[in-house]
């Protein structure tokens, strides 16, 4: 009996509900159809819309609003994208690959290494500086006055500048600098160029420098890093190369250091600086600068092919073929560098290299056009001497050592120098004619050497190569002169002055005369040609200069090269087209940028 009750109260909730359904169904179905034309439906009325809706109409309407959303996504997205545009924000982390590691991140040492100068030109400032159209503007210094004798420059300094430790920047650390240049226990390549210029602060924000002679560069050559004497001046000038700051510097730069990572035998693997916010001018975009370091070209070209950098500070013709190959998405970036490459001869440290025929023979048995081509490809100039085209003084009716094999051969005979049938290798008594050249592990390099070796061959000239790593060039050879010939390349900078490199007072280290050549004559050229501010007289001292060169070959100049860098097409802003120094790749950094918004225009 409770069994029949029980079912015949289920029957009765049922039936209850399905009246009450369709009571509200009937209700919507009369709000829709009630509703006046003259009046937009309320929310809650366009939720029943669909009711009134056949499956088919249902299906036509899903259709219609996916294609009007679509349309609606394709127009808006292409007004929005004609209306606005791309701009640069902060942020981003741009990782470069360097080949050697840094020994000296301090402004009046780093001249003698390429990463060295990279780090220092992030992280100081300097009185004058270059920009990315190799114009010399101020940079530390807001204005300056020559003296009518053109022997004083009155400079006067910024006052908004603070070291990133946070301490004011003052005409102490530019007189600290100056007289530390100028100190022999501080071994700085600088010297040469402040010698005799006497050094007096005004005021906190005001100095001079008080030359013997006019000397017309002199501008041009204060664009070296200030260091901050808070910090140094109780570091004694005989140990400046052991202080810890030179490698963990404090500057005034867009960039300051950040950390550093070392291996188990304690060498600098990388080394990151941040944006340094506080900076008195535009401030980069880039959050950090990443550098990491590799003991040669081939695991810096492989770092940059499998994306562990965006970007490579040198690279060769080769190299950037192979990673066109690859299909590595990167921008390449080719620069003309007032810099040259030579075989530098260190008469005393070979006999055979003593003798001026051997040297006019050796100038005389290769094409420097088959080097420029095969080592560069093609990228380069072929060149005579260390004035280069379009500096003044240059000479291009100059003498040229070009290839002439048969004229090669004819000095080596007059000079005693036989080459008996059945032999390769000519000799002069029980001396062999034989040498040994000397050069950096890099690919343009060691090319040419082949290409010397093989030429000279001919002429019966025998050559041993010595190569040596990116990082030990400067310590094992250059530095104490320890190689017979050096094949190598020298920055000359924005001034044609030769004198760093080939007066007899640059013959030793911290000097940059490779050659270790010595002539009375030519050094008297190089001291009045750079105390002089008449043009005319400069350059014909300079034409007499390359003439001395040309009749004593102390070096055999190659050629010019262009400098190429590449970076991966995600980093934008990169657009320097003149640089005297590899680190001027780096002068307008701050325009230099990953991450991007967009504005209306």
């Amino acid at each position: 009996m409770k069994s029949f009750i029980a079912h015949w109260r289920d029957r009765l909730k049922k039936r209850k509900l399905l009246s009450e359904h369709k009571r509200l169904s009937d209700l919507n179905k009369k709000l829709v159809f009630t509703q006046s034309g003259r009046k937009i439906p309320s929310f809650a009325q366009l939720r029943y819309i669909f009711v009134m809706f056949s499956e088919r109409e249902l299906w036509f309407m899903r259709i219609f609003l996916a294609v009007f959303f679509i349309v609606l996504i394709v127009f808006g997205g292409r007004y929005y994208f004609r209306n606005t545009e791309a701009v640069a924000v902060s942020g981003g982390d741009y990782k470069e690959a360097v080949v050697g590691a840094p020994q000296y991140v301090n402004p009046i040492l780093s001249q003698t290494s390429d990463v060295d100068t990279d780090l220092s030109r992030l992280i100081f400032s300097s009185l004058f500086a270059y920009n990315d159209k190799q114009e010399l503007v101020a940079d530390l210094v807001t204005s300056h006055a020559m003296s009518d004798d053109q022997k004083t420059y009155t400079f006067y300094l910024r006052q908004d500048v603070k070291w990133h430790d946070g301490v004011p920047f003052t005409a102490n650390d530019v007189v600290f600098t100056l007289l530390n240049i100028q100190d022999p226990a501080f071994k700085s390549p600088l010297a040469p160029s402040l010698k005799g210029v006497a050094v007096n602060k005004i005021d906190d924000f005001t100095f001079n420098m008080v030359l013997k002679e006019p000397f017309a560069p002199f501008l041009s050559g204060l664009t070296f890093g200030i260091l901050p004497e808070h910090l140094w001046v109780n570091i004694l000038p005989e140990n400046s190369t052991l202080a810890e700051l030179n490698l963990k510097p404090i500057g005034t730069g867009r960039f300051e250091f950040d950390t550093l990572v070392k291996d188990k035998s304690g060498n600098v693997k990388s080394y990151v600086l941040k944006r340094n916010d506080d900076y008195y001018g535009d401030t980069s975009y880039l959050d950090t600068v990443t550098f990491s370091f590799f003991p040669d070209i081939l695991s810096a070209v492989d770092a940059l092919r499998v994306k562990d950098v965006q970007g490579l500070g040198f690279i060769s013709q080769e190299d950037k073929k192979f990673l066109e190959e690859k299909k590595v998405n990167l921008n390449f970036h080719s620069l003309r560098l007032p810099q040259y490459a030579a075989i530098f001869f260190n008469q005393k440290k070979s006999d055979v290299l003593n003798d001026l025929a051997v040297r006019q023979a050796l100038a005389l048995s290769f094409d420097r056009q088959s080097i420029v081509d095969q080592a560069l490809g093609g990228a380069g100039e072929v060149i005579y001497s260390p004035i280069l085209p379009g500096y003044l003084g240059h000479n291009p009716e100059g003498e040229k050592w070009s290839l002439d094999a048969e004229r090669a051969r004819k000095i080596l005979d007059a000079a005693g120098w036989v080459l008996l049938e059945g032999e390769e290798v000519r000799h002069k008594g029980d001396t062999q004619l034989h040498f040994t050249i000397t050069t950096v592990d890099q690919a343009e390099y060691l090319t040419a050497l082949r290409i010397l070796q093989e030429s000279w061959k001919q002429i019966g000239i025998a050559v041993d190569f010595n190569i040596i790593t990116a990082n030990e060039i400067q310590s094992k050879v250059i530095k104490p002169r320890d190689y017979e010939a050096l094949l190598f390349g020298e920055i000359v900078g924005t001034d044609p002055d030769p004198y760093p490199f080939w007066h007899s007072t640059q013959a030793k280290h911290p000097g940059l005369n490779l050659a270790v050549f010595s002539n009375d004559d030519m050094d008297q050229l190089l001291e009045e040609a750079r105390q002089t501010t008449d043009a005319e007289q400069r350059r014909v001292k300079y034409l007499h200069f390359q003439n001395i060169l040309a009749e004593e070959l102390p070096a055999i100049l190659l050629y010019n090269p262009l400098y190429s860098y590449a970076v991966t097409s995600e980093v934008k802003g990169v657009e320097s087209t003149y640089i005297t120094v590899p680190a001027d790749r780096f002068n307008n950094i701050h325009k230099w940028y990953i991450k991007t918004d967009r504005r209306w225009r």
